[in-house]
């Protein structure tokens, strides 16, 4: 019983439906325009920004997530966002069906770079996963300690309760594993999982891709600036 109350928790977490919800409005705007006019750079960039916002609401709703220090939080932040706004927002992309349009790869296109723009193709064909096994998956990363291969000039900084994050990790790898048990038996388990995997080696690849993409850099820094704030003041 506990184990389901914490699988329903972390689902209220990050409602994906108020970005899928974002994301049908867009498409039905796109789409009852003419042709020529669909999927153009500026409307397509400000939606990806609409949908990264939404990324916060696995953070600030997280009652684990707050029980950790401010400093813990800070790094976590810092080292994840990239990777949950990526995931969560190709998510999104993948439920509206905007993979479909060529259209939105062009306008992309405009504002990124050709490696960036396949990056997004292998991610685009590595999504097809139930709207929890996504959640349970977001939650789980907001916690990971891994060191991605993407390289900075940012000082390496220890967090300061390693064992508590770790033992959340676990918690929630747990519940992910026993949902898809659950769902899919044991066999239907182990390949979703094998397939997260894949699908996390992809986003990484894309993160790698688009850290010449200044625009979105700096969207995560705000977004990492402004999260950090509501958090400070709800403390």
């Amino acid at each position: 019983m506990d184990q389901w109350n914490l699988l329903s928790n972390l689902s209220h977490c990050y409602d994906e439906y108020s970005g899928l919800s974002i994301g049908e409005h867009f498409m039905r705007q796109q789409i009852s325009l003419p042709i020529k006019m669909r999927f153009k750079s500026t409307p397509v960039i400000e939606f990806i920004k609409i949908l990264l916002n939404e990324t916060q609401r696995l953070y600030k709703n997280n009652r684990d997530f707050l029980s950790l220090s401010t400093d813990d939080r800070s790094i976590l932040l810092h080292t994840t966002i990239k990777h949950i706004g990526s995931l969560s927002s190709n998510f999104i992309y993948h439920k509206i069906q905007l993979f479909s349009y060529p259209s939105y790869y062009d306008a992309v296109g405009i504002v990124a770079t050709p490696p960036a723009i396949a990056a997004t193709k292998r991610i685009a064909d590595r999504l097809d996963f139930d709207i929890i096994v996504m959640k349970l998956l977001l939650s789980i990363l907001c916690f990971s300690t891994n060191q991605y291969t993407v390289y900075s000039n940012s000082r390496s900084v220890n967090l300061s309760n390693i064992k508590q994050i770790l033992h959340i990790q676990s918690r929630y790898t747990e519940l992910l594993w026993q949902y898809l048990v659950y769902k899919y038996n044991f066999q239907g388990a182990v390949k979703c999982f094998s397939n997260l995997i894949r699908c996390l080696f992809a986003v990484n690849d894309t993160i790698v891709k688009t850290e010449e993409v200044q625009w979105l850099t700096d969207k995560f820094d705000l977004l990492v600036q402004k999260t950090e704030q509501t958090l400070t003041i709800n403390d």
